[in-house]
């Protein structure tokens, strides 16, 4: 599931047990002037792309100098890991947010497929995600970080699956990441192709999602 995020502060939620946010909201102790600086990397990002985000760019942005990142983050990388854990920390608080709304547990997973399929068609979101991938990937501390938002994800989903069923607990994870890797790959295709039919796809992806579901309420009631 790409994560997202956005310039405005986000609510905080109260987090199912188990579910506090895969990192610390990076930006809660941080001086204006280094929350001015992690929003212009933000914007520049969504700009220029990943190779634009050098430091005349986001200082020119934010309008400080390059003492500042140095002072304030210690220099560009330790300003990107800061990035990342930004966007991943507004997007879990969002995402949360939205669920908890939910008090019904059939309505609460219609919203995550709503969800999920409306992430598909977020392009310009997407892009910051996909802009920093490689990198991310390429850094043995971000990719760890990265692994755990993922496995943060298959928790919120197992939640939003299977709240009260811990028996089934293992097959749940194991249908929630098959869920976020359909999602993913769906996301990529409609980041390439704009006109790509995501309505259509998502919802015969919708229906298989459901039968197997489906399959582990019946075998969870046979046990």
């Amino acid at each position: 599931m790409a994560p997202t995020g956005s310039d405005g502060a986000s609510g905080v939620p109260h987090w199912p047990p188990g579910l506090e946010p895969p990192t610390a909201d990076p930006a809660e102790d941080l001086s204006p002037t280094a929350r001015r600086l992690l929003a212009a990397a933000r914007r520049v990002l969504a700009r220029d792309g990943y190779s634009g985000l050098t430091l005349e760019a986001i200082t020119a942005e934010a309008g400080e100098n390059k003492a500042a990142v140095r002072y304030h983050f210690g220099g560009k990388d330790a300003l990107i890991t800061a990035l990342v854990e930004w966007l991943d920390h507004d997007d879990s608080v969002r995402l949360v947010s939205q669920l908890q709304e939910e008090r019904d547990p059939e309505a609460r997973l219609d919203l995550l497929l709503e969800l999920q399929r409306q992430g598909c068609s977020s392009h310009e979101e997407n892009q910051l995600f996909f802009d920093l991938l490689p990198h991310v990937l390429r850094d043995p501390e971000l990719r760890e970080r990265l692994a755990g938002l993922y496995r943060w994800y298959r928790e919120l989903d197992g939640w939003v699956l299977s709240p009260e069923k811990e028996g089934r607990r293992e097959e749940v994870r194991r249908l929630a990441a098959l869920a976020i890797a359909v999602g993913d790959g769906l996301t990529i295709q409609c980041s390439a192709d704009h006109e790509f039919d995501v309505d259509g796809v998502y919802g015969l992806w919708e229906q298989l999602f459901r039968v197997a579901l489906d399959r582990l309420d019946d075998r969870g009631e046979h046990k």
